[in-house]
């Protein structure tokens, strides 16, 4: 196995303990309930997908809640999914609550696969269905890759396109850099441009154990004009 990949499966683990701290699991608890009673990148909740794919014969499930800093808007999400054969599907599972309040879900495919020991690239496809018309609300289609310069160092890269009713169409691309400062903590900066705007993140990982990770992060505009947010996300990977 190469460094990459070495390193991918190190982060994503085998199981998910038995025992964990209480406040991670009020933070879980909260996250999935807030998900359960909504039926909603890669990467968690970045915009910026890695060049990488769950091991096979593992699952996930990735969870996050949203806010921009001025209460207008907010997101729950829930996204389960697993390795099959040579990809990763997963389903998505979004309430959006800003005027009203919609519900979005939609399918997702990824595949990924290392050209040489730092270099690995991919495709991810999905589409995205709500409970209003028009029902078909986007399909985004993403070349992935991510370059890997040191063991603490990660590039990530995307270019696509996301694709709208009425033949509308947008760029979806972007580009982050990841820092694994310790063996629990990695941090994220990011600039990605979707839905027709320009935007920039910075954030915070902290690995419980192999399996569990929680996230942290601020957005915002890149050219300011519109109210920033913050995200906490939960994800963790077992072995089915």
């Amino acid at each position: 196995m190469n460094k990459f990949l070495a390193r991918g499966a190190a982060s994503t683990g085998h199981r998910l303990i038995a025992h964990t701290a209480p406040a991670l699991r009020l933070l879980m608890r909260g996250l999935l309930l807030t998900a359960a009673h909504a039926a909603h990148a890669a990467g968690g909740h970045h915009a910026v997908d890695d060049a990488s794919i769950l091991e096979p014969g593992q699952c996930q499930l990735e969870t996050w809640a949203d806010r921009t800093t001025d209460g207008a808007r907010s997101s729950a999400h829930v996204g389960p999914g697993c390795r099959v054969g040579p990809v990763e599907l997963s389903l998505n599972l979004d309430r959006v609550r800003s005027a009203d309040t919609t519900t979005v879900t939609g399918p997702q495919v990824k595949w990924a696969t290392p050209v040489s020991d730092s270099l690995s690239v991919g495709l991810a496809a999905s589409a995205a269905l709500q409970d209003r018309a028009p029902r078909q609300a986007s399909r985004t289609l993403l070349l992935l890759g991510t370059w890997q310069p040191s063991d603490s160092w990660l590039v990530h890269a995307n270019a696509g396109r996301d694709f709208r009713p009425g033949g509308l169409s947008s760029t979806h691309a972007g580009a982050a850099i990841e820092w694994q400062a310790t063996p629990r903590w990695s941090f994220v900066a990011e600039r990605f441009r979707e839905g027709g705007g320009d935007y920039g993140r910075t954030g915070a990982r902290w690995s419980l154990n192999d399996a569990v990770n929680v996230d942290i992060s601020r957005a915002s505009g890149w050219r300011g004009g519109s109210p920033a947010w913050w995200t906490v996300g939960v994800s963790w990977v077992w072995a089915r």
